[in-house]
């Protein structure tokens, strides 16, 4: 009979994968309907860098096999605080769990979470052997896709098993002056956002900086690379990566912030302070990423003279325009805002590829 605990986690991570998919209905069905190919090529691909990684030599595709089979666990690490929620991991803390009880808990659960991960490597795998390109070696891929998928799970179970461990513990808060809302070299203004909109999304098991960091990282690359990519590269793919994370990077976070706000306006309300100035300048702020990457853009584009063209300057409006729009509208009805974001990806990709027209 299985432990109590260990029912308790597959019990935890069934209920955050149901709420998982209740949270994704209303947008996934917009998603799919749009983007219903590239998912299915995608879901194709899936398997096919360890089967190329399997034909290298042995010294290069371990490697690359640790790597794909880490950067599959993706998936999992942006769901660990829904599996495990920061509460539950308090609470069990003091608990006299054996270790290997917590071990084996953690490892039925990153099981049970990469079972569809299993089911999409076993399709994919089946199209390339059945498609039998000249680079598969047949009796040395199939095991590279279940050593992959074995440092999935693996790293995925350790993931889990760092994590119900508890936080370590942080630095006691440094004492402010109770009559100042400042410092000597900041204003008030920014020095409140800082507090109370940067700070928060850094701390803790909150992912939004990290999250801005890598959109950030993936707009400036997919659109480096889309302006100056060589003959034979598919600037369709490049140009369909660099419009969906820069509507991606403001729609994130914009939304981070609006929900920032929801939690610090009761705290704010007794401030002696415009609490509609602070609010508008930080939801203001969630461009300034965008703006970044617009001009890293900009920047590439000039070079090869790209924005001389109807379609270039017409690229450039929307992807201006499309940010401000979602930034700007008071209050969004869910659907609606998918929408807006998915409508806004498909005109600027669609625009994008007349530029080379």
């Amino acid at each position: 009979m299985a432990h109590a605990y260990v029912t308790f986690r597959i019990r935890l991570a069934r209920h955050a994968l149901a709420d998982f998919i209740a949270s994704f209905k209303s947008s996934g069905e917009i998603v799919v309907l749009v983007f219903g190919q590239v998912l299915i090529g995608l879901f194709a691909l899936i398997a096919m860098p360890p089967m190329a990684a399997s034909a290298l030599p042995f010294y290069q595709s371990i490697p690359l096999l640790f790597a794909h089979g880490v950067a599959m666990s993706a998936p999992l690490f942006l769901l660990r605080r829904r599996v495990l929620p920061q509460d539950v991991v308090h609470a069990m803390h003091p608990l006299p769990i054996p270790r290997r009880t917590a071990l084996a808990a953690d490892a039925l659960v990153a099981a049970m979470l990469a079972g569809p991960l299993a089911l999409a490597y076993a399709v994919s795998a089946a199209i390339w052997m059945l498609q039998g390109p000249e680079w598969l070696l047949a009796e040395r891929a199939l095991p590279a896709t279940a050593f992959s998928f074995a440092v999935t799970c693996a790293f995925s179970g350790a993931m889990l098993n760092l994590r119900a461990r508890g936080p370590r513990p942080s630095p006691p808060p440094r004492r402010l002056a109770a009559t100042s809302f400042g410092e000597p070299w900041r204003p008030r203004t920014v020095y409140l956002w800082h507090r109370l909109f940067w700070l928060p999304f850094w701390r803790g098991d909150n992912v939004i900086g990290w999250q801005q960091s890598l959109l950030l990282l993936g707009a400036v690359g997919s659109a480096l690379a889309w302006t100056m990519a060589p003959a034979g590269i598919p600037r369709a793919v490049l140009d369909l990566a660099t419009s969906a994370a820069l509507i991606l990077l403001a729609d994130r976070g914009d939304k981070a912030v609006r929900e920032q706000l929801g939690v610090v306006r009761p705290i704010m309300a007794a401030w002696p302070l415009r609490r509609r100035a602070l609010e508008l300048g930080a939801r203001a702020f969630t461009l300034a990423p965008v703006l970044l990457a617009l001009t890293l853009l900009f920047g590439a584009g000039l070079a090869v003279g790209i924005w001389d063209r109807t379609a270039g300057r017409v690229y450039l409006t929307l992807a201006v325009v499309a940010p401000l729009l979602l930034v700007a509208i008071p209050r969004f009805n869910p659907r609606a805002r998918v929408g807006l974001v998915v409508a806004s990806i498909v005109i600027l990709t669609a625009v994008g590829s007349e530029i080379w027209n």
